[in-house]
Order: structure tokens, then sequence, then C-alpha cells
């Protein structure tokens, strides 16, 4: 049986396009929406494409402030990150496509352990070259708090939970 293909595509609040890649529809589960993508597949944005290092499902969660990339063969610029958390708009799924707005702060979690809130400095920078409003800021902030402390914690998704994801690929 063939699959569903999804887009996720991310934007920026400014209206410019970021990342986006195909994926593939995994299926549903009380953490949300499940979709995976192979080892190959073209993940580009506006000046750069490169090549998915591995095989990777990604979590879009109902009314959630945030997107979670689990990297099977562990992906990023040195090949070293496990878990990549997107701190993002409640992403709308519709029509083969999932969209959301990419809020600058990422929450990593490297295979050494090491765990972080990443891209700070951008954060701020857009705050203030793109006028996002107070609640915006207060949100995207909470968000990253909270998602600091599951993946800290080990709390669901955070607990293994794309293990059953990653073998439907």
């Amino acid at each position: 049986m063939a699959r569903e293909a999804i887009r996720l595509q991310f934007g920026k609040y400014n209206g410019d396009e970021h990342w986006g890649f195909d994926a593939v529809l995994l299926g549903r589960d009380a953490q949300g929406l499940w979709l995976g993508v192979t080892g190959g597949t073209p993940v580009a944005r506006p000046g750069l494409e490169f090549a998915a290092h591995g095989d990777f499902v990604v979590l879009v969660p109902d009314d959630a402030w945030w997107v979670a990339t689990f990297n099977t063969a562990p992906g990023g610029k040195n090949h070293d990150i496990d878990v990549y958390v997107d701190i993002t708009t409640p992403t709308t799924v519709n029509q083969g496509e999932a969209f959301t707005l990419d809020l600058d702060l990422d929450v990593v979690k490297r295979t050494n352990g090491d765990l972080g809130i990443d891209d700070e400095d951008e954060f701020s920078q857009h705050a203030r070259e793109m006028s996002y409003p107070p609640r915006l800021v207060t949100a995207a902030r909470e968000a990253a708090d909270t998602v600091m402390a599951m993946v800290r914690d080990g709390a669901a998704p955070f607990d293994g939970s794309h293990e059953k994801w990653l073998a439907k690929l």
C-alpha cells in the first residue's frame, strides 16, 4: 500500500520561506502526527539544500509551539544531533502539507547527552527586526523552557516513544 505523502514546510514570521522537505505520514498517537523521512531526501531552504544524512521521524504535536525531529543516524553539522526541536507556532495540517512558522529557538540534544537551547541571538535579532508581538516572544520562550525540561526529564515523547515510528520507515 502506498503511503500518504506530506510536505513539512517552515516559514518565517516576515513571510519568507524557511526549511521544507517531503515526508510520509506514518500515523498518529496521543503525542500527535508522526512523519517519516528516509536518508537522502532533499531538505532545503532558500539558498541551501542538502540530502538528509539518515532516516528520521518528525513529531508534529497538536496545538503545541514546537516540532520535534528524532534522528536514527544522528545528523546535523557534525552528525551528532540526536533530538532537534524547533520552537514554532502551532502547525496547521491541510491537504498534504504541514505548515508552521519557525521562531528561531531550538532545543538540541546531542548524542553525548549535551542539551541546550540554540539560536538565542537569532531569536533576539528577529524579534526586533520582524517585530514579534510580545505574546509571540512569551509563547516561544515558554515553549523552549517547557521542551527543554521535557527532554531533560525524558518525558513523553522524549522517552523513546519515537522508536516505534522509526521502525515503520
